[in-house]
């Protein structure tokens, strides 16, 4: 990891569900806290289901739930 990366986890500790986690660039996060925050995705949805690609070098994707999405 650089200083200029962060590492993001997704979905958050608490939940039961698989965790995807990446390197994304510190200038896609929006920090709330030491441990939490915001980070600018693309959305994809398909069949209802809505996805978010995470800005890591694979643009890694992952399902979200609508309640974790934010419009700009």
């Amino acid at each position: 990891m650089f200083s200029d990366e962060v590492v993001v986890t997704y979905p958050a500790a608490s939940s039961n569900h698989l965790q995807k986690s990446g390197f994304v660039p510190r200038s896609f996060v929006r920090s709330a806290s030491e441990h939490e925050g915001e980070v600018k995705v693309r959305v994809l949805v398909r069949d209802g289901a809505k996805f978010a690609v995470l800005p890591t070098p694979d643009d890694d994707i992952v399902r979200v739930e609508g309640a974790d999405l934010k419009q700009q």
